[in-house]
């Protein structure tokens, strides 16, 4: 299958087309500056990429960026756009509301000015009028009252009449009411009636009796005969029905009724007795009864109706003529009316105007207090506007940097970050892409609000830290932060604390359980102290891979889905201060460097000073600080409901007067909190100048702890973690002397802190690199107090590093080397304080006085010197000669030294920190177990950091016993499958209240997880622990010891004393009185026992001198010693010494059983024998010639003692048999060990001088490697007469030689080619930069060998330049031998194998006498003559075919044997006077040895005074120990010629060499 590689570097072409295709639809403003942003997110990810790789370069941190991070930009700065937008306009639009609503306030004002003025006149005619109307309206109103007083006794005389009517008619109702319910009753029962009903009833031919009866009485109603048949027929009368209900029942005849009567009467004639009958007749019967009841009261309703009509009549006339008056009436009240109408009209209108009048003053009034109250506001909001406007405006650049930020520079510093923004900003600049100027991410992304909310949450205060909490906040993947100080872990703990934070460990056993229920809930969760690596579990959470399901969000953790809630969120941090995430990491997550700045620390530590010195100050600080955040939080609320309130008014503000009230509240209140933050500005402003007088305490403070977190690059166990450092910080002002005078007591404060630093720091580092830990510190101090420039420091580490300067012609003086020329040009152009020394070099004496050594440029007496000048500020009558002494500091005489007089720097600097600092600053401070003892705790672990033969078992135990532990304590070695016993002791002893001694830590990698654990959980408070617990643990430096343990433990270093007098007092302290002093021999045994403590201290101190001292470098230890001793005592029993048996088992057993190499167990059984033989035994023997060093003839141990504590602190070069160049190189490499040391903790500068880039210097080099190196070496065109057989048929073994030579030279030159070539390929793009690749690209940045080209080279210890030039000389002295034959003299430092060639040179001299190889060695003959190879190499290319060499006419060939040159003597020199060795001349450290005629001999055996000296192929001398006993870089033995015993060259290290490291 096929994926994306999104690791591989795009090409620009791709990168551009990736953001335009993204870009197309979004709005930039215009199609152009759409391509601009796109040209300009390339810019942004090539400069991101060339900025980590100059991050690596500088502070060797590492950070990726992949297409994956090139989309994420894109991606993330659509998303910021579209949001920044919308929040400008938004925020523009609310403050543009307000601010319109105040314009349009203003200008009504000026119209209600004009407006009450009108209204004035209007207002006084409309009152008159409207009095006239009142006047005329009384008048008419009397007229009115009369004629209604007429009217009103009529209308009571009518009322009167039409109640008497209406009384007639109610009577006469109330009787008819009571026929009408069964009137009612009867009609509904004939509408029930149908034709059906009718049909049954008529269809009876002889009908029952109720039937008829009923019949009958209808047939008596409708006036018909009441008989069956009759009433048949009407009932068949189509018009029954209708007849029924439209009966004329107000005129039944009085006859009618008396017929009907016996009907009535009939006690069954009723509808309940007939409807058993006929359904049809019940409803007849019903009509029939109400008829006759109807008529009933028809006869007395009748004369009341009569009357009724006469009162009513009567009533009609009265209200006639009531009429005709209530029309008159009517009239007059129309015309009352409308004048009332009138009046009311006027009085409206003048009601209106004095409304009017007063809404208008009213509005006036309003409108003074709103204009007065928002005031301040207008201003502002205008500006405001504008601001926002220009934001707008510049918010599609602005954003797109800020984005950039976001996605991009997290890992980098401060100052990277800086530049990275510049560059940026510069850029949209140049493209016209509009920005703002001097933007920061801060003014884009922060909120004032949120962050004083962050910095309550303990976010320090610094701009790099606020950065990171917007990093945290805004960017759109989870946050990792690089936390060593924990200060982000603290910020985040106490920023969540209210969400419910959860807080995890990869280590924990349940942590994806507790992050499955954090996300179900949408809880935070931190995931502290990761390593380097992630869970694989997390990446569905670190790619947010949600997706929907029947409309809920789900993620899918291991095979689970869970509800993944929206308020879920997920912070990382790592206590590693340099970690290295792949690029896989990188592309999931957005880091962030959270390590302190100093800025930060700085404003930190003034915060414990002034709370320990100042508590009130600081009280009243941080109370100050609470209640300024709070009110600016109120303004800015008040603000906002102030805009809120204006934007939501509708209508005329200026009538809404509650919303003006509480306007002009808020703005009272708003007055009164500006006020008041005034007050406490100025109070604040007080208590910071108070404060501030105690920064200078922080500062160093600030300084000191970045000293000490540096030394972690040095070694991984120098591990100080801030919270430690803040303690011993705030412990020291604490206990530090009192003092009322504020100035003293700075003063003490500053030397306490920065010597109990210094004391507790020193005491847990190695002696290498205690002086390197003071130097740093002294000299970031003075860098801080301005005293020390960056430019001087940088070039005492680097010098003129990537300067490439033409330098001016030098004098011609014997005395001025090119060296000290270069150097001299270096410091001048470099430094402006060394301007014009070059100039006086050849005028007057230039030199400075530093430590006991004045340190010269040139002679202090030439004739060629000129009367000395006057130095600037000198009096001009009076020049002091030497002037430079006086005109340069104390480090600029270091410069000076450092470049003039290397091998002193380490005394110089010694005592440049002793005068800076004070000489408590290089001594070693008081450190004891018992002082240990009392910093540690039952929580807090003792480290004992070991270096190679210590061992702090013997103090420990001693003190154990004196603490009464002796049977309460346990030590366990650790290793394979210790682990778990150790855990299950501490786990026993921590409850018991024991010790535990965990040695060997470095032995048990696997379980340091495991310890890290449990020393962990010591700090937590639910953790038990007896309070007699201690722990102990020992380790060499390894990088995975635990840094938790190592950041929270009390440390100290346990090596071997350095120095003789150190390791010979450190014997004798440990030696028991009564084994030294009580012995039978007496003084022979105290100086056997002497002689044997010596010899440990010199084979030890050898080591020093590298591989002068020892080939290789052996662990002799302590106990080593006290073997020796013991065996001594063993032996030596019978009151007599077996110097035979004491001298082999000491030197072959005891101390030899350690030495692999013959060479060095030759050098330690000449050692050996200086101490331990009878000769010692002499009363007056010393140890060397200068008699400084002897046995003390003396009876006690404490004597003994206090000649060792007389014995010199340096020793003396002499003591070892060295000499003073191995001194000499001893302090050449122990001044460039400190200035290593210290670079490999300072920022690196860039490569690539003269504006190239790293890839044009890496691409010329190769090209120049190409182009001067050979294609191949071609066996083929030989001369015939090397591969001639003689008589046997043999070829001559050195062509055999040359063969194999050739065969090995082609195949190095086909690996070089090959990666150089597929190197630019590279370089260029064409091919993948692999792994391996990478490392020969670092390689020549770093100007060395690359590691795969010496895994197919021969040995060299040269630098990649020296290295080339000699593989060209190399090629070139093969290919001539094959070109032009056998060489007069042989290059031996030229061989691959020069092993194998001198076994060519004997098995032709075999073959041509017939000897035994095995028999056969050299004679070595050294000739007076001197030969450059890359002279007699440059000779060779002009010499013609058959043409013989000048330098080879005068070196006869020999009849046997070969010639060899292109030696090196290593420790000794050539006396070519005596043709002898002879001791080295001071300074000359490798002179070249003269060629040597090699002479096969069989059975030789050297003259007894030559000096057998190894020959080795480089100056390391050390290899592989081969079967042989010796190592694969040493070739053959050289007897050379010497007027001296072979102790003497043994003792000095006397070697030659094949190839210099130069």
């Amino acid at each position: 299958c096929c994926t994306i590689d999104w690791f591989i570097e795009w090409p620009r072409e791709a990168l551009e087309s990736v953001a335009t295709t993204f870009f197309e639809h979004v709005d930039l403003g215009s199609d152009d500056m759409k391509d601009k942003i796109s040209e300009m997110c390339v810019e942004i990810h090539t400069s991101v990429s060339a900025m980590a790789e100059r991050f690596y370069n500088e502070l060797r941190r590492r950070y990726y960026t992949t297409p994956t991070s090139y989309l994420e930009l894109i991606n993330l700065y659509l998303s910021m756009l579209e949001a920044k937008r919308k929040q400008l306009v938004g925020a523009r639009d609310r403050i543009a509301n307000g601010l319109k609503k105040l314009l349009e306030t203003n200008e009504l004002v000026d119209e209600m000015q004009v407006e009450l003025t009108a209204l004035e006149p209007q207002l006084k005619k409309k009152s008159e009028e409207t009095d006239a109307l009142m006047e005329k309206l009384v008048v008419d109103q009397e007229e009115a009252d009369k004629v209604r007083s007429v009217v009103a006794e009529d209308e009571a005389m009518a009322r009167v009449k039409a109640g008497e009517t209406k009384a007639i008619a109610d009577d006469a109702q109330r009787d008819l009411d009571e026929a009408l319910p069964a009137l009612e009753a009867a009609q509904k029962a004939l509408d029930s009636l149908d034709k059906n009903d009718i049909s049954e009833v008529r269809v009876f031919a002889k009908p029952p009796e109720l039937v008829q009866t009923v019949m009958e009485a209808v047939c008596v109603l409708l006036n018909v005969k009441p008989d069956w048949d009759n009433s048949k027929k009407v009932l068949g009368d189509s018009q029954f029905m209708t007849k029924l209900k439209e009966y004329d029942k107000d005129h039944m005849p009085e006859a009618m009724l008396k017929k009907l009567k016996k009907y009535m009467d009939n006690p069954k004639f009723v509808p309940e007795t007939v409807e058993k009958v006929s359904k049809a007749c019940k409803s007849l019967c019903m009509w029939v009864r109400a008829m006759d009841l109807y008529a009933k009261v028809f006869k007395t309703v009748q004369p009341k109706r009569e009357k009724l009509a006469a009162a009513q009549a009567e009533l009609d006339s009265v209200m006639a003529v009531l009429k005709e008056k209530q029309d008159k009436l009517a009239g007059v009240e129309a015309k009352i009316a409308e004048l009332q109408a009138m009046y009311d009209n006027s009085v409206e209108e003048k009601d209106k105007l004095a409304k009017q009048m007063a809404q208008t003053n009213g509005r006036l009034k309003r409108a003074g207090k709103l204009t007065t109250a928002l005031a301040d506001e207008q201003v502002r909001w205008k500006e405001s506007v504008q601001v926002f406007n220009q934001q707008i405006g510049n918010v599609v650049g602005d954003v797109f940097v800020a984005a950039a930020c976001v996605a991009y520079y997290g890992a980098f510093t401060s100052i990277y970050r800086s530049e990275l923004v510049e560059r940026w900003v510069t850029k949209c600049v140049g493209l016209e892409i509009p920005v703002t100027e001097g933007m920061t991410i801060n003014n884009v992304l922060a909120d004032p609000f949120e962050i004083r909310q962050w910095n309550v949450d303990g976010l320090p205060r610094d701009a790099t830290s606020i950065e990171n909490a917007i990093l945290v906040t805004r960017a759109r993947r989870w946050p990792l932060m690089i936390d060593p100080q924990d200060q982000a872990n603290r910020w985040i703990r106490n920023r969540e604390a209210k969400n419910g934070l959860k807080v995890i460990k990869l280590t924990d056993g349940n942590f994806l359980r507790t992050l499955e229920n954090a996300v179900r809930l949408g809880m935070p969760v931190l995931l502290e102290e990761l390593e380097e690596h992630l869970d694989p579990a997390l990446e569905p959470i670190l790619l947010k891979q949600t997706f929907v399901s029947g409309g809920r969000t789900l993620i899918r953790l291991g095979d689970t889905d869970i509800d993944y809630d929206k308020n879920f969120k997920f912070y990382m941090t790592t206590k590693l201060s340099n970690p290295h995430y792949l690029p896989e990491v990188c592309i999931k997550v957005t880091i962030i460097n959270f390590t302190v700045t100093i800025k930060g620390l700085e404003d930190q530590l003034l915060g414990d000073v002034v709370r320990l010195e100042r508590p009130d100050l600081e009280e009243q600080r941080n109370a100050l600080i609470v209640r300024i955040n709070a009110d600016k939080n109120q303004l800015k609320s008040i603000e906002d409901n102030i805009l809120k309130q204006l934007f939501n008014s509708e209508g005329n503000i200026l009538d809404d007067e509650q919303l003006i009230k509480s306007l002009n509240d808020s703005k009272v209140t708003s007055n009164a909190i500006t006020q008041r933050l005034k007050e406490t500005e100025v109070t604040e402003a007080k208590i910071n100048a108070a404060r501030e007088k105690y920064r200078p305490v922080a500062t160093r403070g600030s300084v000191l702890y970045f000293v000490i977190a540096s030394l972690a690059e040095i070694d991984p166990m120098y591990q100080f973690s801030l919270k430690y450092f803040s303690n011993l910080f705030n412990n020291t002002i604490e206990s530090a002397e009192k003092s009322e005078d504020l100035a003293e007591r700075l003063q003490i404060l500053i030397a306490a802190t920065t010597y109990n630093v210094y004391g507790n720091v020193a005491r847990g580092l190695f002696e290498a690199h205690k002086l390197v830990y003071s130097f740093m510190l002294c000299i970031d101090i003075m860098k801080q107090e301005g005293r020390i420039s960056e430019a001087e420091w940088s070039f005492f580490l680097r010098g003129a590093a990537g300067v490439e300067k033409t330098k001016p012609p030098k004098p011609e003086v014997a005395w001025l080397t090119d060296t000290v020329w270069n150097r001299l040009n270096d410091m001048q152009d470099m430094l402006p304080c060394f301007a014009g020394i070059t100039k006086e070099l050849t005028e007057t004496p230039v030199f400075c006085n530093i430590a006991d050594y004045t340190v010269r440029a040139n002679p202090e007496e030439w004739e060629g010197y000129e009367e000395p000048t006057a130095a600037e500020g000198e009096d001009p009558e009076n020049p002091t000669k030497g002037h430079w002494d006086k005109r340069l500091n104390g480090f600029q005489k270091l410069i000076f030294m450092k470049n003039l007089m290397e091998e002193k720097v380490v005394f110089a600097v010694t005592d440049f920190v002793v005068n800076n600092m004070g000489k408590k600053f290089i001594e070693n401070p008081p450190v004891n177990i018992d002082m240990l003892y009392e910093d540690m705790n039952n929580r807090t672990p003792l480290v004992f950091i070991l270096s190679t033969g210590s061992d702090p078992m013997a103090n420990f135990l001693r003190f154990a016993k004196e603490r009464g532990f002796s049977d309460k304590f346990q030590a366990i070695s650790l290793g394979q499958g210790q682990g778990p016993i150790a855990e299950r002791l501490m786990a026993e002893a921590h409850e018991k209240g024991h010790w535990i001694f965990l040695q060997n830590c470095h032995l048990a990698k696997s379980w340091m997880l495991s310890l890290e654990t449990v020393v962990k959980s010591y700090s937590e408070p639910s953790t038990q622990i007896h309070e007699d617990y201690r722990l102990f643990l020992s380790s060499m430096p390894a990088p995975f010891f635990p840094v938790t343990v190592l950041q929270n433990s009390v440390k100290v270093t346990n090596e071997p004393p350095k120095g003789l007098r150190s390791n010979i007092r450190k014997a004798f302290a440990e030696m028991d009185p009564s084994y030294f002093n009580d012995n039978a021999l007496g003084l022979k045994w105290r100086k056997l026992v002497f002689g044997i403590c010596f010899f440990h201290a010199v084979i030890q101190e050898r080591k020093k001198f590298g591989p002068l001292g020892w080939n290789i470098r052996y662990e002799f230890n302590d106990p080593d010693r006290d073997c020796a001793l013991q065996n001594l005592k063993l032996f030596c029993k019978d009151d007599r010494i077996p110097w035979d048996t004491l001298v082999y088992i000491t030197g072959e057993i005891t101390y030899g059983g350690r030495v692999t190499d013959n060479w060095d167990q030759r050098c330690l059984r000449t050692i050996l024998k200086s101490f331990f033989a009878d000769h010692i035994l002499a009363e007056d023997y010393k140890y060397s010639k200068s008699g400084t060093y002897y046995c003390p003839p003396k009876d006690t141990i404490d004597e003994f003692k206090e000649y060792i504590e007389n014995l010199p602190i340096i020793d003396n070069p002499e003591i070892f048999g060295m000499h003073e160049n191995a001194n000499l190189m001893f302090q050449i490499t122990e001044t460039n060990g400190l200035i290593n040391t210290i670079l490999n903790v300072q920022p690196r500068m860039s490569s690539g001088g003269a504006g190239m880039s790293n890839d044009d210097i890496v691409y010329d080099l190769a090209e120049n490697i190409l182009g001067r190196i050979m294609e191949k070496l071609d066996i083929e065109q030989g001369k015939a007469d090397m591969f001639e057989p003689d008589e046997k048929g043999r070829m001559n073994s050195l062509t055999t030689v040359l063969q194999q030579e050739v065969v090995r030279f082609n195949k190095l030159l086909v690996v070089i080619k090959s990666s150089l070539k597929e190197l630019q390929k590279a370089i260029k793009g064409l091919v993948v930069m692999s792994d391996q690749l990478e490392l020969i690209y670092k390689s020549f940045l770093n100007n060395q060998v690359p590691s795969k080209w010496e895994s197919a080279a021969y040995p060299s210890l040269k630098p990649l330049s020296t290295w080339v030039k000699d593989l060209i000389l190399r090629t070139d002295f093969i290919q001539n031998w094959i070109t032009h034959g056998m060489p007069r003299s042989f290059w031996l430092s030229g061989f691959f194998f020069p092993q194998g060639f001198l076994t060519g040179v004997l098995q032709n001299y075999a073959r041509k006498y017939d000897y035994p190889i095995d028999v056969l060695g050299f004679h070595f003959h050294v000739l007076p003559h001197y030969r450059d190879q890359e002279e007699w190499s440059v000779a060779m290319q002009s010499i013609k075919f058959g043409e013989e060499l000048e330098m080879d006419q005068k070196v006869p060939a020999p009849e046997d044997g070969i010639y060899m040159h292109g030696l090196f003597l290593d420790a000794a020199s050539w006396n070519d006077e005596a043709n002898e060795l002879a001791d080295a001349v001071f300074g000359e450290m490798n002179p070249e040895m003269p060629m040597i005629h090699m002479e096969p001999k069989m059975n030789f055996t050297p003259p007894e005074n030559d000096y057998i000296c190894p020959l080795y192929k480089t100056a390391a001398r050390a290899g592989v120990l081969s079967t042989t006993g010796h190592s694969t870089n040493f070739v053959l033995p050289v007897e050379i010629p010497s007027d001296k015993p072979q102790s003497h060259w043994i003792k000095r290290g006397v070697a030659l060499i094949c190839a210099l490291d130069y």
